[in-house]
């Protein structure tokens, strides 16, 4: 029997997983390529997929990048962070991320009576585990305004994809919509490395934080073991 837990989405219900690891990161770029094909996730060296006994919400998604274009909406929010800058490197942590890092999780799960320090500690190896445990070829965007860093996002790089691993963006400007940039910028890299997808990770079409992702079409969604097309808004 699968071990479960409550689920992170839906409180009332339990969630487990299909999950198995890589510990050293020996998955040549074929393999790491077929298993995220196959609707599986990254968390550090483990790969896992929902497997829920009594749901089938969380769905692999992933756009078509030759076909994406952007919508009124998003041209908006490419138009008021014109300024900013886009690097793409190897992964490297640094202290300024760690603070963006600890203010973003702060922002979204604010239930806690953990002393700083002991929070701090616990965030660190959460980031460390989360964004900078990863494959040779996963890829860091960092996103930097007059030399601030604004946000920055994992990806792992396959043979015809960029995956979506985690991010963190600067949570008091909202009306930046710096998650919507991240998509877009990591579109764009896809596209100049012609790589035909960019997989934004599990979507729930019923949950009001993830349904979002139905934004970035032309798109297939993973179900009963192939990928299918999602049907256009």
């Amino acid at each position: 029997m699968l071990f479960e837990w409550q689920c992170g989405y839906y409180p009332d219900r339990l969630a487990r997983n299909h999950d198995f690891s890589d510990p050293q990161h020996h998955f040549t770029p074929e393999q790491l390529t077929r298993v995220l094909n196959k609707g599986y996730r990254r968390y550090a060296t483990d790969y896992y997929r929902p497997y829920c006994r009594n749901c089938r919400e969380c769905t692999p998604y992933r756009v078509l990048v030759g076909e994406f274009r952007p919508n009124r909406s998003m041209r908006r929010v490419l138009k008021k962070n014109s300024a900013v800058e886009a690097h793409w490197a190897p992964p490297q942590p640094t202290q300024e991320k760690f603070e963006l890092y600890v203010r973003y999780q702060l922002s979204r799960h604010r239930e806690t009576d953990l002393p700083v320090p002991e929070l701090r500690r616990q965030l660190a190896g959460a980031m460390v585990r989360q964004m900078y445990t990863n494959p040779p070829t996963t890829l860091e965007l960092t996103i930097t305004e007059n030399g601030r860093v604004l946000g920055f996002a994992i990806f792992d790089r396959t043979l015809d994809a960029l995956s979506a691993v985690y991010s963190a963006f600067e949570p008091d400007a909202p009306e930046r919509s710096f998650g919507t940039l991240n998509i877009l910028l990591a579109m764009e890299k896809a596209r100049a490395e012609r790589l035909p997808y960019l997989n934004l990770g599990l979507w729930l079409e019923h949950h009001p934080k993830m349904a979002y992702k139905r934004n970035f079409q032309p798109a297939e969604i993973y179900r009963n073991f192939r990928w299918r097309p999602l049907p256009e808004n």
